[in-house]
């Protein structure tokens, strides 16, 4: 059965939870967002409802695929619905892990490279061809990463680590400019979700690095959870 990288077997399970944290916070801010967007017509709000619900598609895939390596019913159940697709033989089971891989990668980074524009300074975009084509360009590349990655885990964590930094830049750049906590806050989220990148990307040294990311991956989407709370109350 394929699976990208080794993990704790006293953590197989623990790490699901985080991951359903993380998914439900993600569908939070999605709806708030679009809720945002509705009542104000702003596209900056609609976008980011969109790289939330793409974060959220990749989080549960996660937790799909990942039940299906840590638990012989989840496989068992997996077998049922998919043998009418895959025959009896199931020669093809290989390339369903691997088509769960690339859709989960493809969404994070997806919704990562759709959040570093949200961050960037406001103004109105794909107005012009060359900025039709570069968001083409940016597609065919998180695509292809998606895939190179489904062989090699860390060209994911390394691509998504980048993205994340140059969020936390332009959030910083936000918060020189207008001084306000909630934009702090923001900052601070995708800083710790950066480190978890981090963690990840040298998991080949020791498999407790996957438990550290797990922990800040986790700690971001509180972070974000936190900061989506103070602005919904005020």
């Amino acid at each position: 059965m394929p699976n990208l990288f080794l993990t704790l077997d006293w953590f197989q399970g623990i790490d699901l939870i985080f991951e359903f944290v993380a998914l439900f916070v993600a569908l939070l801010i999605a709806g708030y967002s679009w809720k945002a967007y509705r009542m104000s017509d702003e596209h900056k709000f609609k976008y980011f409802s969109f790289a939330f619900l793409l974060i959220s598609l990749s989080l549960f895939v996660k937790a799909l695929t990942s039940s299906a390596v840590y638990f012989q019913g989840t496989r068992i159940a997996a077998d049922v619905i998919l043998r009418p697709v895959l025959g009896a033989a199931r020669e093809y089971s290989v390339l369903f892990y691997h088509t769960g891989f690339f859709v989960e990668m493809a969404a994070m980074l997806g919704g990562w490279l759709l959040l570093f524009f949200v961050s960037q300074k406001a103004r109105d975009r794909l107005k012009k061809y060359y900025e039709v084509s570069q968001l083409g360009l940016f597609v065919y590349l998180v695509l292809l990463i998606s895939w190179v990655a489904n062989f090699k885990y860390e060209v994911f964590y390394l691509t998504g680590a980048v993205l994340l930094g140059l969020i936390v830049l332009n959030y910083y750049k936000n918060y020189l400019n207008n001084n306000n906590k909630n934009t702090l806050l923001v900052m601070d989220s995708f800083i710790l979700l950066l480190v978890a990148h981090l963690f990840f990307i040298f998991m080949f040294v020791t498999p407790f690095f996957y438990v550290f990311g797990q922990i800040f991956l986790l700690l971001g989407f509180i972070f974000l959870l936190y900061t989506y709370m103070r602005v919904k109350h005020k």
